[in-house]
């Protein structure tokens, strides 16, 4: 029996519908995702502490280095201050010790925090005051284009602290359930008339400064110090 070449493409096409078919009767199993939803969560997170950090750490340096704050011109400098804008009062005043190096060193500290896991919850609560206060201002000096495009950007790193503590909630509540429950005396119990001494305790507290800031001038200033007392005889 001899089989032709038509006979053998034949049987090779019906070997290749067989097998067509039975792939396509086979039930279709989902492809697998490059990364899970999860994933893609913590990677997000942990983008988010990199970028406050990085933009934080920056604008720490930038403030030590004399990147921002003043750089007020000689012109500028010899301007009326009712003649000059918010935006150059204000970058003016900023730029004195040691407000300056506090601002600084606040922001950095922040950032680092954020970049340490033990303490990166620590650093995301620091850094919500100090962008809420540099959005304050942003908003109260900057010209019309500033404030909105500041007003947007500080808005965001607000809510990606938020995001961030979202995120870690489940260390976080347990923490503020036992700080809120603190017992606000600790040593003893008190009656109606102990607690009458804290009107006394107020006014000593508020003078002790006063009287730790003559102690110190005296120390310091002997002469002034003592001509002072005299002129009160």
């Amino acid at each position: 029996m001899q089989i032709s070449m038509v006979d053998l493409i034949a049987y090779g096409i019906s070997l290749e519908s067989a097998s067509f078919i039975k792939n396509h009767n086979e039930p279709l199993t989902k492809p697998t995702p490059m990364i899970k939803k999860g994933q893609l969560i913590d990677l997000t997170i942990l983008s988010i502490r990199f970028l406050l950090a990085i933009i934080f750490i920056s604008y720490g340096t930038g403030k030590l280095f004399g990147g921002q704050f003043g750089n007020l011109t000689e012109m500028e400098l010899a301007t009326p201050i009712k003649d000059l804008s918010l935006f150059k009062v204000a970058w003016y005043l900023f730029d004195h010790q040691p407000f300056k190096i506090f601002i600084a060193v606040s922001q950095i500290a922040a950032a680092l925090m954020l970049l340490y896991n033990r303490t990166m919850v620590i650093g995301a609560l620091m850094l919500i005051p100090i962008i809420a206060n540099i959005l304050i201002i942003d908003l109260t000096i900057m010209p019309y284009g500033f404030k909105l495009a500041f007003g947007f950007r500080l808005t965001a790193y607000l809510c990606y602290i938020g995001l961030l503590l979202l995120y870690y909630k489940k260390d976080i509540v347990p923490a503020w359930r036992t700080i809120s429950s603190i017992k606000p005396l600790q040593y003893a119990n008190h009656g109606t008339v102990t607690y009458l001494l804290v009107f006394v305790l107020i006014p000593i507290l508020e003078l002790a400064p006063a009287v730790l800031k003559m102690m110190y001038f005296a120390a310091t200033h002997p002469q002034s110090f003592w001509n002072a007392i005299k002129s009160l005889f």
